[in-house]
């Protein structure tokens, strides 16, 4: 490595370190961010906002401004000097895979990469981004071959994104997969767990997430297009009820209000087709993975605080389901009110707190 190489390295590292971050998640309903730090291997959240989108076409220009304008009052929110996030996306523009090689030297890894990704990703080579995760092994294992996981995404999906951040003030630092930064937030959260598999389901507004991390250390990433925007349109079908309506209904903190046996009825009607989405995706998981024993799954985004429909679906799902707020766990310093924020919609802001986690060399 020359000097100058080496001086540019130096230079980068010195960069990054004088920089802050906050994770931005930015969904189709929302936009979230959380900003904090890692102190003695504990992370502490020290900033929050979320802001709600109304639902417009995307082909409405209104859209694009209010989106705009929120990301930039999330990156305002969290205070920082340089409005720079770590973002990630999701959705059939990005595919997570596992890879498995017989051993090969490392200078042979990247090119088996490329290769295994053409051939599963049904993105045009030319406009994908690729990226990869081998799991380390020791001396013993790497004689039977290497194994990990990459990620396959389509590169206009990525910069339109970056270019999202851009025209609202801000610099995006690293790209994330949501699934991956849902685990990561688990991960952080749960360290003290005996569990060798964990499993995450995330409801948003337009994608229904099922994260698995195995054993060995490799996630399981899917993403179902049938989420929460889908199960609104149908209750409102059913019901007639307007969308704000329907938000009362299932959002109050006490339950389903009012409680009438057309509104459950509606619901359980609407949410058949993502219960048995995610049934299949689990189903196809441990089918896949017959070692892997998946105790209990982990309910967040925004639809984990509607407390009739998170009834609904663990009554219809054969493992144990529980609603995770990374807030609950995470030691908080910021202002009441964005504390108050973090213990309240803490579910739907655990892709933000896992963007925030993550630490750039």
């Amino acid at each position: 490595m020359s000097l100058k190489t080496k001086y540019q390295n130096l230079l980068r590292r010195l960069e990054t370190n004088t920089l802050e971050w906050a994770g931005l998640d930015i969904g189709s309903g929302s936009v979230k961010t959380i900003r904090g730090n890692w102190n003695d291997h504990r992370f502490t959240a020290t900033g929050a906002c979320l802001v709600e989108l109304e639902d417009r076409d995307p082909q409405d220009p209104q859209k694009q401004d209010d989106l705009t304008q929120a990301i930039r009052l999330c990156l305002q929110k969290t205070g920082l000097k340089m409005p720079c996030a770590v973002c990630a996306h999701s959705g059939p523009e990005v595919v997570t895979r596992h890879f498995r090689f017989p051993p090969l030297p490392e200078e042979a890894l990247a090119q088996a990469i490329q290769l295994e990704a053409q051939q599963m990703s049904p993105f045009d080579p030319d406009q994908s981004i690729i990226s990869y995760q081998a799991v380390p092994v020791s001396e013993t294992a790497a004689e039977s071959g290497r194994e990990g996981f990459l990620v396959v995404a389509m590169r206009e999906a990525i910069e339109q994104k970056i270019e999202w951040v851009r025209a609202a003030g801000g610099k995006v630092l690293l790209m994330d997969v949501e699934g991956l930064a849902a685990l990561n937030c688990l991960q952080a959260c749960l360290s003290q767990t005996g569990d060798k598999t964990v499993g995450l389901i995330h409801i948003g507004n337009r994608f229904t997430t099922v994260s698995i991390l195995g054993e060995n250390g490799i996630p399981f990433i899917r993403d179902l297009t049938y989420a929460g925007k889908n199960i609104r349109a149908a209750i409102r079908q059913q019901t007639g009820l307007s969308d704000p309506e329907i938000r009362k209904a299932l959002f109050h903190t006490g339950g389903l209000v009012p409680d009438s046996d057309a509104l459950r009825t509606a619901l359980k009607n609407a949410a058949t087709r993502n219960i048995s989405e995610i049934n299949e995706t689990l189903r196809y998981y441990l089918t896949q993975n017959p070692s892997g024993e998946l105790k209990q799954l982990y309910i967040t985004g925004g639809w984990a605080m509607s407390r009739p429909f998170v009834e609904l679906l663990a009554g219809a799902l054969p493992i144990r389901v529980e609603v995770f707020n990374p807030f609950q766990t995470l030691t908080i310093e910021a202002p009441p009110a964005q504390e108050s924020l973090m213990k309240q919609s803490g579910p739907a802001l655990a892709v933000a707190a896992g963007l925030a986690m993550r630490t750039i060399r």
